[in-house]
C-alpha cells in the first residue's frame, strides 16, 4: 500500500504537464519502468485511478498552471515550527488551496469521518499557509483518489483538531 501510494503521488507530480491525450501512455511507460516488480494489472489500476482524477473537470484548477506539486513549506505558528511538503498547492490572487492526496481504498462520507491524524496535518498546513499568505483565504482539502472525491475541510473541524500541546498534555502529574 505504501509503495502504491508513493508511486501514485509521483504520477500526480509528473503527469499534469503532459498533454491529456498522451497521459495514459506516459503513465503506463513510467509505471512499467518504476514498478516493474508490480503485476501489470495493478499498474494499470494505478494509472487509471490517477488519470480519473486528472481528467475530472471538478479538479482541473488543482492541476492547472497556478498549481504546484510537492511544495515544501515552513512557518512559525503559535510559537511552533510547522514544516512539511504539501501534495498540491493552488495559489491565486485571493485564495490558497492546499490539497493532500489519499490513495487508500477507504473513502469517508464527509469530513466528520476523516481520520484525526489527517485533520491535524491539514490544520497545521492551513495555519502555516495563513502565515505565509496573510491576506488570502486558505482552503484545505483531501482528495481521495479512489472516488475520486474532494473533501473540503471546514475551519470548525480544523480548529478542533489543531495540533499542539494543551495544558493537559503538557503537564505531567506528580
Amino acid at each position: 500500500a505504501v509503495s502504491r501510494g508513493i508511486m501514485m503521488h509521483q504520477l500526480f507530480e509528473r503527469l499534469p504537464p503532459v498533454p491529456a491525450q498522451q497521459r495514459a501512455m506516459a503513465a503506463e511507460r513510467w509505471l512499467a519502468a518504476q514498478g516493474a516488480d508490480l503485476p501489470a494489472a495493478e499498474r494499470k489500476d494505478m494509472a487509471a485511478e490517477v488519470l480519473a482524477v486528472l481528467d475530472h473537470p471538478e479538479f482541473a484548477e488543482l492541476f492547472g498552471p497556478q498549481s504546484l506539486a510537492e511544495v515544501p513549506l515552513s512557518a512559525v505558528v503559535d510559537g511552533l515550527v510547522v514544516a512539511g511538503i504539501v501534495d498540491r498547492l493552488l495559489v491565486t490572487d485571493d485564495k490558497v488551496m492546499v490539497i493532500d492526496f489519499k490513495t487508500g481504498r477507504h473513502l469517508p462520507a464527509d469530513e466528520s469521518e476523516v481520520a484525526p491524524a489527517y485533520l491535524r496535518q491539514m490544520s497545521a498546513y492551513r495555519d502555516a499557509l495563513a502565515v505565509i499568505f496573510p491576506k488570502r483565504d486558505i482552503i484545505a482539502a483531501l482528495l481521495y483518489t479512489s472516488g475520486p472525491t474532494l473533501i473540503r475541510l471546514s475551519s470548525a473541524i480544523l480548529d478542533a483538531n489543531k495540533p499542539g500541546f494543551t495544558a493537559g498534555k503538557a503537564n505531567l502529574a506528580l
